[in-house]
């Protein structure tokens, strides 16, 4: 007892000697031969004794917790570890390295101990690898874009493992294995990478992990490996988890390889997940084996190898159908150092000039906030994809991303935001989903839920509140909307039917017009109903068989009835479909449904976006036939839209770069 005592007293002060550690191999020791009970009950006291006064320091606290959580595997324990090793994080006191070798030991802990397996603990070590990958590609120096699937040579294929030796004969004969079928039975060019992680220790955190050997210097030198005759490009990674330079080598040869895909057979990888950025990585892992799509996600435990090697086996076979249609893969956004400099686009353009007439112009400044407020668009954007995919939705670029994206491969060089599209019946199931499912610190507002939005679009913020939203200044949203501080978002319009007959289709637009007309009057008084506004809603009400009520604001129940009476007509009713808001102004404003029926990709930025497949046909609507002829027309709103907000932090003396 009197090393317990002792290591007790130490930990409750706050000062340990250099005793600490004996004491604390003492104490575990006798603890390991003690009753459950009595275990739990010293794992308690240890861990009460530690938050009092060393829960903030990293080279204590990481022993103390591994003997707490050996001694007894509670969440609790679990998550009050991962949130220093998060705050360390955050404050830059942590490499990549240490924090992938943290997230690796530690989320092979939480798949060994159910207890610890919560949604709190997930959610910190997503945090912990979502993190570290940042930081690790901020250092790495890999300008390729990543390649969309038909661009990619799909016959090749990287297969991605750890500690392959020929000590390590039944792994490394399951790996072979696994290549021979890729490249012998379903006919893909195998190159099999072992990117040497478990031989790379980060650190000398090893209290949950055994020591590794040295790596097998031989096998550098290795560039063939042969199965049952069959021969497969081989490459051996060094030192990927120490050094930016070998990890950069390591992805540029992979990527040089052209790849389809990549398939990783192992535990958790960081370079699995570094790849990721550049092209979609399936992940079976050797022990705990999954079917997912990344390094850095999740796995399921399986109760043994033969249940592992079953689903392995299943993904084999599925393997072509699940990279074809990528709708498992988790978003992909990768912007180069460079990417973020302020540019003078050469470009010809027709731009108002001051009589008023249009003039050319050749070139187009685009400043670094712009560029890292594009950036946050994709961030979102990509967010709304993965919602979309899940869910079988179908999203379409729209006005002057739809644009950017045929023109210029990404933004028009003067548009500053992105909008999309959404057929009606998908529209409102994404209202519904999105609400549920979009991160915690974004937000979704359309007039039907949200009585303070006065649109008939709904609109994805990157902040949590619409109606309290601020800049963001702190570091966490800084580094997450790549420097932007502002508040940023997606409009979505609602696709309508407009019905075949013409009366019916004049009654619903001039219905529209007076609706919106009576909104928009209240929204420039302030809501103050005048004669003229009252008579107008008795006529609405009479016309809609529509009753106002004193439940919600009358702006708010007028922008709902406009929605209501938008969504009147579906497919059977008519063969075209528009945004009625932008109909009411301009019937011409119309498109043929088949022509949205699917979706393509099309590049955009350093990623992809969806458009209808017969974009060309939609941008002659929208702009005419001479769409493909740059002007800078008016915008909707002020270029660019952050200006005001980068107004308020200049007022407070802030000038951010």
């Amino acid at each position: 007892m009197d090393a317990y005592n002792a290591m007790i007293k130490q930990l409750e002060s706050g000062n340990v000697n250099e005793h600490f550690i004996e004491y604390a191999g003492l104490v575990y020791h006798r603890a390991l031969a003690e009753k459950e009970d009595d275990r739990n009950k010293m794992a308690e006291e240890i861990h009460t004794a530690l938050c009092q006064g060393m829960n903030d320091k990293l080279g204590l606290a990481f022993p103390v917790y591994s003997y707490i959580l050996h001694l007894d595997a509670k969440a609790v324990y679990m998550e009050n570890f991962l949130k220093i090793i998060r705050s360390l994080q955050r404050e830059g006191q942590m490499g990549w390295q240490n924090a992938y070798y943290l997230f690796q030991q530690l989320n092979l802990f939480r798949l060994r101990h159910i207890s610890c397996d919560t949604e709190a603990v997930r959610d910190l070590l997503m945090e912990l690898i979502q993190h570290a990958l940042a930081n690790c590609m901020l250092q790495l120096n890999i300008k390729e874009y990543p390649v969309p699937f038909e661009k990619r040579n799909s016959e090749h294929i990287v297969v991605l493992t750890e500690e392959l030796s020929e000590t390590n004969a039944d792994w490394m004969n399951a790996v072979l294995k696994c290549c021979y079928l890729l490249q012998h039975t379903l006919g893909k060019k195998v190159l099999l990478v072992n990117t040497g992680e478990a031989s790379s220790r980060a650190g000398e955190l090893n209290y949950f992990a055994p020591e590794y050997g040295e790596e097998n210097l031989a096998w550098l030198q290795k560039t063939k490996l042969e199965w049952e005759g069959e021969a497969f490009e081989y490459l051996q990674c060094s030192a990927v988890l120490s050094s930016v330079t070998e990890l950069e080598t390591a992805v540029k040869k992979i990527l040089a390889y052209r790849p389809g895909t990549a398939l990783h057979l192992g535990d958790n990888s960081f370079v699995a997940a570094v790849l990721d950025q550049w092209i979609p990585v399936m992940c079976m892992a050797k022990t705990y084996g999954a079917a997912v799509v990344s390094g850095s996600e999740f796995q399921v435990a399986f109760d043994s190898r033969e249940e592992a090697e079953q689903e392995f086996t299943g993904v084999l076979e599925n393997h072509q159908q699940l990279i074809q249609d990528e709708r498992n893969l988790k978003m992909r956004l990768v912007f180069p150092a460079d990417y973020f400099q302020e540019e003078d686009v050469k470009i010809q353009y027709y731009a108002p000039g001051d009589s008023g007439e249009y003039e050319l112009q050749e070139s187009f400044h685009i400043e670094k906030m712009m560029k890292r407020a594009w950036a946050a668009s994709i961030k979102i954007l990509k967010e709304i994809e993965c919602i979309c995919k899940r869910h079988q939705i179908t999203y379409f670029a729209d006005w002057g991303t739809l644009l950017g994206a045929v023109r210029h491969q990404g933004f028009v060089p003067w548009d500053d935001d992105i909008d999309i599209a959404i057929k009606r019946e998908d529209y409102n199931r994404f209202l519904a989903i999105a609400r549920k499912e979009l991160p915690k610190s974004y937000c979704i507002v359309d007039a039907a839920y949200d009585e303070e939005w006065t649109n008939l679009y709904a609109r994805v913020l990157n902040v949590e509140d619409s109606v309290n939203a601020h800049i963001q200044l702190q570091p966490e949203k800084l580094e997450e909307f790549y420097g932007c501080p502002y508040v940023v978002g997606i409009d979505i319009e609602p696709l309508d039917y407009i019905p075949r007959n013409s009366e019916e289709a004049d009654l619903q637009v001039d219905i529209l017009k007076n609706v919106y007309s009576a909104a928009y009057t209240l929204l420039h008084n302030g809501g103050q109903v005048t004669e003229a506004v009252e008579k107008a809603l008795k006529i609405i009400e009479q016309v809609c068989n529509y009753h106002f009520t004193e439940e919600t604001t009358m702006i708010h129940q007028l922008f709902r009835l406009a929605s209501a009476i938008s969504q009147m007509y579906g497919k059977e009713d008519g063969d075209e479909i528009t945004y009625l808001y932008s109909h009411a102004k301009r019937r011409t404003y119309k498109f043929k449904e088949e022509w949205y029926k699917e979706s393509v990709k099309l590049p955009f930025e350093t990623t992809t976006i969806d458009v209808p497949k017969e974009y060309v046909k939609a941008l002659t609507v929208t702009y005419g036939d001479e769409w493909n002829v740059c002007y800078m027309g008016a915008s909707a709103h002020e270029y660019p839209f952050y200006r005001s907000q980068q107004e308020q932090l200049e007022k407070l003396g802030i000038v951010l770069d």
